[in-house]
This record gives C-alpha cells, structure tokens and sequence, in this order.
C-alpha cells in the first residue's frame, strides 16, 4: 500500500498538466483563505518571502521531484496569501473616511481611465490625483465622475469641475458601489456644468481605435434598429443597456434571463464559435482561423470593457485557441484555472466582492464538471440529441450559481430554466446579425436593413418569449442565505459531482 502510494505520487510528479493543477490549486487556495480573512496582516510578505527562499533551497539542493513539489504547492499558497491582503492594504476597503469630501464643490482631477459612452448620453470616467480647488496639499480619494457633455476627454486630462459629490458607502453596499470600490472608487460626482480643461494629456493608438470603434457601433446600430432592439443589441454588442425600457429589464430579470441582456463569456464563446464555423465555410485553413479568431477575441474583449466574464472566457477562448494551434488537447477544467489564477493575481479582491466573477466561474465549472455527468443520466440515444445538451448544460449551470444566486440576490425564478432553454439559442443568432446590419449600416444603410430585419425578429422574439414564460409562471423561490448555507450547498454540488463522476466512470468500464 506504501510503495503503490508513493508509486502514485511519484508519477502525479512527472505530469506537467497535474502539477499545473496542483500549483494552480495551491495559489487558488491561498488567496481563496486571504479573501475569506480580508483583514490586513503585516506577516504574510515574510511568509511568502520565506516560501519562496525554501523552494529555491530545494532547487539548488537538487532535492527529489517530490520534495520540490511539495514546497512548491506551499510557495503558491503562500503567495496566493500575499497578493490577496497586499492588494487589500491599497485598495478603497481600507481607505480612510471619505465623508469629508461631501463638503466640498469644486475639485481638480486628472482623468486615469479611457471615458465610458452609455446609451443615456451621459459619459462616465475616472478622476485621480483630486485636490480641492485652492488647496493643493490634501489628495483626494478617486472619483467616478459622470456629465453630459459634447466634448471628449482623454486618459491624462487636467480638469477642473464643481458639483456635489456621493461617498460610496463602506457597509450595506450594493452591488453597483462594491464594484465602483474594486475600481478604487471612493465617490461619484453629477455634473452639469462643463468642466474647465486645465490641461491636455495623450492616449494611445490603441485606446483612440477601440473608442471610436465603439462610437462607430453605437451610431450605426442607432441608426438601423427602432428602440427597445438598439438597446438590447448594444448590450451583446458593446455591453451597453443604460437605455433598455425598465419594464423590459425588470421582465428579464425576474424571469431569470438578465445575463442576457449584457455581454458576458457565453457571447464570447458562441462569437469564437460562429466565427470558425464562417470561417470554415470560408474554407480559410484551420491555423490561420483560429489566429484571426484570437485577434478578434482580444478586440471584442478590449472593446466591450473589462467585465469579469468577459475577460474569463477571453483568456479561455485564447487558452483553447493555443491548445489548437499547438495540436494539444483542450481541457475546460485546466483552462478555467488558468482564467482564474491570472484574473486573481491582478485583483484578489474579486473573489470576494466581484458577483459576476464568482456567478461567471460558477456557471462554467456547472459546464465543464456537471453537465457531461447529468447527460450520461439520460438514455444513449437521447445523448445526441441537441435538446438534450443544452438540456443538460442550462441545469448544470442553474445548479452551479445557485448558492450565489440565493445569497446576491435572494431569489430564483421558477421558470428560470424553461426560459433559458427557449432564449438561449436565440441569442447567437441575434448576435451575429445584429453585427452584421450594425457593420454593413456604417456604409449603407438600405443595405444593412435585410440583416436588420433578421436581427430584430429575433431579438423581438427573445423578448416575447421572455416575457411570456414570466407571465405563465410568475412565482419564485425567494429565500436569503449565509455564507454557511452556501459553503453546504457547495459541499453538495461536491458529494453530487463525485457522485456523477462515479456513476459516468462505471458506465465507461462497462462498454
């Protein structure tokens, strides 16, 4: 029993993708234990500092594989340790009080993020290095300023700017200022009055292209589609939705189907997948695809903005289109990691106060680790079928995020699942011809008006087919969690996927 223990550990380290697993793990832990902790803790550098020091140690040593990966698997945890409270000691958490600023009318500020154009006409963008206008000594805390304005301000402006500013509460946040927080946001400001451009600073080529491309797909979808259908293409197209009828977002919502309306990793995949089936009719050769498909990955990505989800199923998309070109085998599992391990080493904080993250990642391991199992429930012939997939999938995602579903938002619609399934596939199509009319409509309008037409069938069928099933069965289960309830409810999914794991893997041996 020793020897065939040791026999195991010994081949589990001469597996590059299982020690892959294994660090990946092991930093994941660590900064899954730091954000669970979240309270500042001067130690963490010195115990990084002295992993690190003992997996050095053993590598010079020349010490055995198993020695090394042992402390190997300790330094990433320890690490994952670090970067989550480091992070935590700069960010907006731990600010001081920024209640003082309420005070004040008139700041000057240095604009640090490219500006945001939302559907109301309102521009939205980020202030730093804010002092109080006549006094030069006390920085301010950053700001998130919103304004009506025809002017365009860049990354690097100078301005100066009155109005009466909105403190980002530190407890009973909502969703909206935990992620204004994440940004380092500490207040917002309304303004109606131009600001004075005390100075002009520079962008880059590549900020100034993806701006305008955006304006340019905002103008042209305005201009081939009535209302609400512009709204609820610039939502898949560029995520855009500020200007959705409230009606029309609160059906969605309470039937379960908001994530449609915005862009998310399910419309970056089925974009990768749309463009390689093109593509393929194309007959353009396989490798060259899939680079013009990274290129177009990381162009929608920059495009629509920084939305955890977005950039989760980016980094997949390129994860998987690198195993191709490479000729390896794609993992879901293995590429979710590596999403997740490098979206935490840039800001840890989102595990914890990031909703979308956490729904985003949920949703994709229901995907990748219980939807193969629940379709091997169903007979073999019915395996197949393409009902049945997006059957199985739809489940295993609603079974995923429900413990987050529960706890962000204390509600789950009864025919949220019946609903997803006759949405869903819509929603690619929808897409696709929306961008088409959106692309051909920066030309001619007359020609962009056969797509257009298409595109709004079908996103008005969407919408028919949501609000519908809402109206047939308006009930929800409406219940509020811990964050102990959900820690169970996950060791359930967890016994379950065992379970099914199990289950598939006799079934296989069988055969």
């Amino acid at each position: 029993m020793r020897l065939q223990s040791r026999l195991t550990f010994d081949q589990l380290s001469r597996s590059p993708s299982r020690v892959f697993l294994i660090l990946t793990g092991a930093f994941l832990f660590g900064v899954t234990l730091g954000a669970l902790l979240e309270c500042p803790v001067g130690s963490s550098g010195l115990l990084a500092a002295i992993a690190v020091g003992g997996l050095l140690a053993a590598v010079l040593s020349r010490a055995g594989r198993r020695t090394i990966l042992i402390v190997a698997t300790l330094a990433c945890a320890a690490i994952g340790f670090w970067r989550c409270l480091s992070v935590l000691n700069s960010s907006a958490y731990v600010q001081p009080e920024a209640s003082s600023v309420v005070m004040i009318r008139n700041f000057k500020g240095t604009v640090v993020t490219e500006p945001q154009f939302r559907s109301d006409g309102l521009v939205a963008f980020d202030v730093d290095q804010i002092v109080a206008a006549g006094d030069n000594n006390s920085v301010l805390p950053r700001a998130r300023l919103y304004i009506r304005s025809p002017l365009h301000y860049r990354r690097g402006d100078r301005l100066a700017w009155e109005c009466r500013p909105r403190v980002v509460p530190e407890f009973g946040r909502s969703g909206f200022d935990d992620r204004l927080l994440l940004g380092g946001v500490r207040w917002t400001c309304n303004i109606y009055r131009l600001p004075e451009m005390l100075s002009s600073g520079h962008t880059t080529v590549w900020s100034e292209v993806l701006s305008g491309l955006r304006q340019a797909v905002v103008r042209s979808v305005e201009r081939v589609f009535p209302e609400p259908e512009s709204s609820f293409l610039l939502g898949l197209l560029v995520g855009i939705r500020d200007g959705l009828p409230s009606e029309l977002a609160d059906g969605f919502r309470d039937a379960g189907l908001s994530h449609v309306l915005a862009v998310s990793g399910y419309n970056v995949a089925q974009l990768i997948s749309v463009g390689v089936l093109l593509l393929g009719l194309m007959l353009v050769p396989r490798r060259r695809s899939v680079a013009i498909m990274a290129a177009a990955v990381l162009v929608f990505a920059g495009l629509v903005g920084g939305d955890a989800s977005v950039v989760r199923a980016a980094i997949m998309g390129c994860v998987g289109i690198l195993a191709t070109l490479q000729r390896r085998r794609y993992s879901g599992v293995r590429s979710l990691l590596a999403a997740a391990a490098l979206m935490l080493a840039m800001n840890p904080l989102v595990l914890r106060h990031d909703v979308g993250f956490q729904l985003s990642f949920a949703a994709v391991w229901g995907l990748h680790g219980l939807a193969p199992h629940l379709l091997n429930l169903l007979p073999v012939d019915w395996r197949r079928n393409w009902l049945a997939r997006t059957a199985s999938e739809t489940t295993a995602a609603t079974l995923a995020t429900l413990p987050i579903v529960l706890q962000a938002f204390g509600r789950l619609p009864a025919v949220g699942l019946l609903a997803n399934l006759a949405v869903l596939p819509i929603i690619p199509w929808a897409m696709l011809f929306g961008a088409l009319a959106a692309t051909v409509g920066t030309v001619s309008l007359s020609l962009a008006l056969v797509p257009g037409v298409v595109a709004a069938w079908l996103v008005r069928t969407a919408e028919w087919l949501a609000l519908t099933s809402l109206a047939t069965c308006p009930y929800a289960l409406e219940l509020e969690i811990g964050p102990t309830v959900v820690v169970l409810l996950y060791l359930w999914l967890a016994l379950l996927w065992f379970a099914l794991r199990g289950r598939s893997e006799r079934l296989c041996r069988k055969r």
